[in-house]
């Protein structure tokens, strides 16, 4: 569940990013719904738990398998 919710929260914030690039100016204005997306994308990242948390749990997981199958 770890890695799922780290790649998706990566992956979701640069393509809000890419669509904000896009944009121009225009992404960071109200009128537009790429704004609330960079918005919501950037609140999914921090709320489900950052990134780093969610490689740090990751990584412990996969050195407690590595230390059983040695």
């Amino acid at each position: 569940a770890a890695m799922a919710k780290a790649f998706a929260g990566d992956h979701a914030n640069k393509c809000a990013t890419d669509a904000v690039q896009i944009f121009g100016g225009n992404g960071f204005n109200t009128d537009y719904p790429v704004e609330k997306l960079f918005r919501d994308a950037k609140i999914f990242q921090i709320y489900e738990g950052t990134s780093q948390i969610q490689r740090l749990i990751v990584s412990r997981h996969i050195l407690e398998s590595a230390a059983k199958n040695a």
